[in-house]
């Protein structure tokens, strides 16, 4: 039986900033995202990062992406690639690596993904083409157990498990938990009512989110959120549990605002901050 994300849940695991408190004390994300294909995931991923809390981001990318990114976002510090011993150094002083969002699933990927992760210490965050491009190579994933979340869609757990979409949709909740018990890795399983299976057996349930968020984009900015979230201090699991409740419902709000059809997702940002308002944070 998986539990039920409430709000009560969610703000008591999602602590309040000090007074005192400095950039330093709610970490640096190292956001590896981005490719001239697909620009705007990186720009979404940063935003959900920073409006999610995070002292400070930064995008390794390409400079078609940094320069597109650039243009819209004035917080982030950026890093050019290709440049393996600047990603290795900023990985290993990242609090939270997240990585994927707007990467193309190749062998290059790939090896951008170990450069940049085994490098990091602390907790990854792994979405998108960065997941699929290592979906092959499960000892490396192993080897990130414990601080190891990753965000797929039905597609992508396909692809990582060898089962069809129809066989995972058909048990969403023993597939994520298998992942998460063979990888060691805190798995959110996207879709309506997602998911979030931790390796040593727990079952959350999201009941927030709505079909707006069915656009290209909504899952960068998640994943940028989970990282925020993570760097603040929150455990794996605390991170996915908070990120997608608070996703899900900032697009609830969105979705009154603006309507289903005619939402985006960076327009849910604006009702992220609402919420953090009304509960004090």
């Amino acid at each position: 039986m998986a539990t039920k994300i409430t709000n009560d849940l969610v703000f008591r695991n999602l602590p309040r900033r000090a007074p005192e408190s400095h950039k330093g004390s709610y970490g640096k994300v190292l956001a590896l995202c981005g490719c001239s294909k697909y620009r705007g995931a990186a720009a979404l991923c940063v935003c959900g990062a920073l409006r999610a809390g995070a002292g400070l981001v930064t995008l390794a990318a390409e400079e078609s992406v940094i320069s597109a990114v650039a243009q819209r976002v004035m917080e982030p510090v950026y890093l050019p690639l290709p440049d393996e011993d600047g990603l290795s150094l900023a990985a290993s002083k990242s609090t939270v690596c997240v990585a994927g969002c707007g990467k193309e699933a190749t062998p290059a990927t790939a090896q951008e993904m170990k450069t940049a992760l085994g490098a990091s210490s602390g907790t990854v965050v792994l979405d998108a083409g960065g997941l699929c491009s290592l979906a092959d190579d499960k000892l490396f994933l192993m080897g990130l157990s414990g601080r190891l979340i990753v965000t797929p869609h039905p597609g992508e757990m396909a692809r990582l498990t060898g089962r069809s979409v129809r066989e995972i949709e058909a048990d969403r909740g023993a597939t994520a938990l298998s992942f998460a018990r063979e990888s060691g890795a805190v798995t959110v399983l996207k879709g309506h009512r997602t998911l979030v299976a931790t390796p040593w057996g727990e079952l959350y349930e999201n009941g927030t989110g709505n079909a707006g968020l069915a656009r290209g984009g909504s899952g960068d900015i998640l994943a940028g959120i989970i990282a925020g979230l993570a760097a603040q201090g929150l455990e794996p699991w605390q991170a996915a549990v908070c990120g997608v409740y608070l996703h899900g419902l900032a697009a609830d709000r969105c979705a009154r605002r603006l309507s289903m059809q005619g939402m985006l997702p960076s327009d849910i940002l604006a009702d992220l901050r609402a919420i953090f308002l009304e509960n004090n944070r």
